[in-house]
């Protein structure tokens, strides 16, 4: 995950995708099943581990959803996003990314590979990025797990809780 210097209004870009899905039902409908298609074929791409195809399915899901912004009248995948993507497929080790949730400016997820030499070419690229595009983007120490769903210990968290 990368996080982006800057914010979007999250609950009114969700509202306006709505109202445009409700409008334009039959249209949103292709669309959304379309965008259904090729999220389960990037989801079949990564099962399989073809890590040659993992671009091109991140692309056609990109392409759709650029698609439903423009549509809707919403900066799902804005065109300062669409720059910085298409730049990070570059950087050695970058599979490709997203702009999550509701979209906006504020955020990209990232498929990259695991590895120290990845992170330190993609912090470097961040890091020169901001430096000449005004902004600031810079990777977020998270990243996605293979575990599920789990029970937490609560003791785990005894610092963090407080009676009242």
């Amino acid at each position: 995950m990368c996080d982006v210097d800057c914010g979007s209004q999250t609950v009114g870009m969700v509202k306006s995708v709505l109202k445009w899905r409700s409008d334009e039902a039959g249209a949103a409908k292709e669309l959304w099943d379309g965008l259904q298609r090729r999220n389960e074929r990037l989801a079949e791409v990564l099962r399989s581990g073809e890590t040659g195809e993992i671009r091109a399915a991140v692309s056609r899901v990109r392409e759709l959803i650029r698609d439903m912004g423009a549509a809707s009248g919403v900066p799902i995948e804005p065109a300062s996003q669409t720059e910085l993507l298409d730049a990070l497929e570059g950087v050695e080790g970058v599979y490709g990314g997203v702009v999550p949730g509701a979209g906006g400016f504020d955020a990209l997820a990232l498929l990259v590979r695991d590895d120290e030499a990845t992170r330190a070419r993609l912090e470097e690229f961040l890091a020169r990025w901001s430096r000449e595009k005004g902004g600031r983007v810079s990777l977020l120490g998270v990243k996605g797990e293979m575990e599920g769903v789990r029970m937490e210990k609560v003791g785990d968290y005894a610092g963090w809780i407080t009676k009242a």
